[in-house]
């Protein structure tokens, strides 16, 4: 089987919207972080002991070129194809003095979802949608809000000592959405919404490793709800099965299916949960049961460094065994790159489906 092996296209910066070829000649390593939760992480790594105008000294501690609030752009991918893999603003520096007099210098950046994770309130909202909630939270911070979602409106939402951030990842999670941040574009949407497109790995040509389970551990067949309808004065029970992620199945086995099968069916209870209506019961069960069943099948790789995987997108995976070949959700990236080891990504990976025994 053939080696794959990462390649070394140095990454492009942009400082305050300009490239910087002088910073990206000093760069040591980058990291930049995506996860389902949002709130993009970059670190930068640079040297920063040099010949300088005045003589040899430190690079970059005049804060005239690196500097906290500064926006910060970090582009990668194959020569004449790169990509904007992260976009934000320095929020931290950092200096490490060496050994063997290797002085460096990180520079810690986030994307504008900072902003939230930095406002805490304590307030109510009334007769609201979770729309309605984000898209107002969006504009208190100067961001433009893009989505289009499905759930109930609440009498009252309360949100207590909670950072924006928190609160508004709270609202999207209970309908089983994703939030995420492009430049000043606020982003909220269902997984089936939100497609990143896909990205064909094959073991042995681009993705160098890879690592993947099923776990029948955390699975159920049936996950239910129970709550009281204040305006109907009736009480509310919902239930969910794997038929709430069916489509997502792609010809494979769910969780659900193979516990019962192999063990026992298990019916769960969501017990830290109070739904005042129908609707909201049945979207809160049934955002709950596809988080549990998309767990099912797990795993981590590390391909060629690709921008084009990010979270939300699929990547379709090849030469592992009719088990794990096919297509998983991305819910986690790292993308990586040294002077030893070049361009990498490192990726997290789930789907609720197993492929068929090998004949």
């Amino acid at each position: 089987m053939p080696t794959a092996t990462a390649y070394f296209a140095q990454p492009k910066l942009l400082i305050d919207g300009q490239s910087n070829d002088l910073v990206a000649g000093d760069l040591v390593a980058v990291l930049v972080e995506e996860t389902t939760a949002g709130l993009y992480y970059c670190e930068l790594r640079l040297n920063n002991f040099g010949q300088r105008q005045q003589g040899i000294g430190f690079l970059y501690f005049g804060r005239d070129v690196l500097d906290f609030g500064k926006e910060i752009a970090v582009q990668a991918g194959p020569p004449g194809s790169l990509a904007t893999i992260f976009q934000g603003r320095i929020s931290a520096i950092e200096a490490s003095y060496h050994p063997d007099g290797d002085v460096q210098m990180a520079v810690l950046a986030e994307d504008r979802l900072q902003d939230l994770r930095m406002t805490r309130r304590t307030r109510t909202f009334e007769d609201v949608s979770d729309e309605d909630v984000l898209r107002q939270i969006a504009g208190e911070h100067g961001l433009t809000p893009e989505m289009s979602l499905d759930g109930p409106t609440h009498p009252v939402l309360a949100q207590v000592n909670q950072s924006d951030l928190a609160f508004m990842r709270e609202r999207a999670r209970a309908i089983g959405a994703e939030l995420w941040v492009e430049g000043t574009t606020l982003h909220c949407q269902s997984r089936s919404e939100r497609d990143a497109g896909s990205v064909d790995l094959e073991y042995g040509v681009n993705l160098m490793a890879f690592t993947v389970r099923a776990d029948l551990a955390h699975q159920c067949t049936e996950l239910g709800v129970a709550g009281w309808d204040v305006g109907a004065k009736e009480a509310i029970d919902e239930t969910a099965d794997d038929s709430v992620v069916s489509s997502e199945l792609n010809g494979g086995t769910s969780g659900a299916s193979v516990l019962e099968e192999a063990l026992l069916a298990r019916q769960e209870r969501l017990v830290h949960s109070a739904p005042r209506s129908v609707s909201e019961a049945r979207g809160e069960v049934e955002a709950r049961f596809r988080e549990r069943a998309r767990r099912f099948v797990t795993g981590s790789g590390v391909s060629d460094g690709d921008p084009r995987i990010r979270v939300g997108c699929s990547v379709n995976v090849a030469a592992v065994g009719s088990l794990f070949n096919g297509s998983y959700y991305v819910s986690g990236v790292r993308h990586l790159y040294d002077g030893n080891r070049g361009y990498r990504t490192e990726f997290d990976v789930e789907r609720p489906g197993i492929g068929p025994a090998e004949a």
